[in-house]
């Protein structure tokens, strides 16, 4: 069997893909992050590296966190029984909850807390025994098995138990990938199928999709399928406008824009088109907070390059923000923010309905905006 040591550092998703192309794998791995399409890919390549296709049934366990009856014990029991046709047998453990840190207890408390405090001493120290099961089993993993955690999160402060894992395996954190290197994916995607795709329509598709690949591939996919049926073997932007996701965040950049501009009517027309496309409200905006506060730092930044690399947004992006920046003064842009916040508390106070409130708060914006111009 072929096995990689462990690791003191937290390796990247193509250097574990990279080992198990080469054949060796770990004996624990904890995976968390956002980036869930890695986490699953990474799954997939596990499983293809050391269960047999004939035996997945018998050599690939699936356990869920929330089950209540999952325990340490049961674990145990898996990966101490040997594959049964496999190199080896793969125990994935999914959403345990175990990784994170135990109840804090509290003093000086309240009488009328002490059931409270009592109880969740109770947690800590049951949670504190179950990450010194954890830390034993971690050490004496046999080599016929492979244990997965697949974590929301995992609380570095719980030291014992993270030198646990990183003694005996991998601790890897999957966040969102650099606009950057989703264009390079996106690319090398395309070519694999023997398609190009425009820089501008690989920068659109990464906005859209937040910058999550599992939305970017669900999209690519569209793409795809549409290319192969209509024997196109070309992206372009307008490509991606007729078939992905609406473009939320271009909206919002051009909602701003009319605002600016004094044009209440044309900002209402757009917030018209997206409610029509079934974007709640509420997304909507947060979106809109979120762009002026974008805004508020792409003034301090100046330069599109350091809006990117600060932001995490593609230069495409990066270029409009620092355009609209240099329209508003950061004054101004302060002063929208606060309006979005209060907005947002007369909404959720009852005071006025969400889409008036958000009527309100653009036009309310524009008005200030023209005011700050002496129009």
């Amino acid at each position: 069997m072929a096995r990689s040591k462990p690791s003191r550092t937290s390796p990247g998703y193509n250097e574990l893909r990279a080992e198990l192309r080469a054949g060796t794998w770990r004996r624990l791995y904890v995976l968390s992050g956002e980036e869930t399409f890695l986490v699953e890919h990474l799954l997939e390549a596990l499983t293809e590296t050391l269960v047999s296709a004939g035996s997945r049934m018998l050599d690939r366990v699936l356990l869920d966190g929330n089950n209540r009856r999952l325990s340490p014990g049961q674990i145990e029991a898996e990966v101490m029984t040997p594959p049964f046709l496999s190199r080896c047998k793969l125990v994935i453990v999914r959403q345990s909850g175990w990784f994170a840190a135990a109840g804090r207890s509290r003093s000086g408390a309240d009488d009328e807390d002490s059931g409270q405090d009592e109880a969740e001493t109770a947690a800590a120290g049951g949670a504190r025994d179950r990450q010194a099961v954890l830390a034993a089993l971690f050490a004496r993993l046999p080599d016929s098995a492979c244990l997965v955690f697949v974590e929301q999160k995992v609380d570095r402060r719980i030291r014992s138990l993270v030198q646990a894992i990183e003694k005996n395996g991998v601790l890897a954190e999957f966040s969102r990938e650099q606009p950057r290197t989703l264009q390079r994916w996106i690319e090398g995607e395309c070519k694999r199928r023997s398609l190009t795709i425009e820089p501008i329509a690989a920068e659109s598709l990464i906005d859209r999709c937040e910058g999550s690949m599992q939305l970017i591939w669900q999209e690519l996919t569209k793409l795809f399928l549409y290319c192969d049926n209509t024997g196109q073997n070309r992206i372009d932007r307008q490509l991606v406008e007729d078939l992905s996701l609406p473009d939320l965040h271009g909206s919002i950049f051009d909602m701003t824009d009319a605002i600016s501009d004094g044009r209440t009517g044309r900002a209402l027309e757009l917030l018209d088109v997206l409610v029509s496309q079934k974007q709640p409200v509420q997304l909507i905006q947060f979106m809109l907070t979120r762009h002026f506060r974008q805004l508020i730092c792409a003034a301090e930044l100046g330069r599109p390059d350091a809006i990117q690399g600060a932001l995490k947004v593609p230069p495409f992006v990066a270029s409009r923000l620092s355009q609209q920046a240099r329209r508003l003064s950061p004054l101004l842009l302060e002063q929208l923010y606060a309006a979005c916040f209060e907005s947002d508390i007369r909404i959720k106070s009852g005071q006025i309905g969400d889409r008036l409130g958000l009527e309100t708060l653009l036009a309310e914006s524009a008005g200030a905006i023209a005011a700050a111009r002496g129009h």
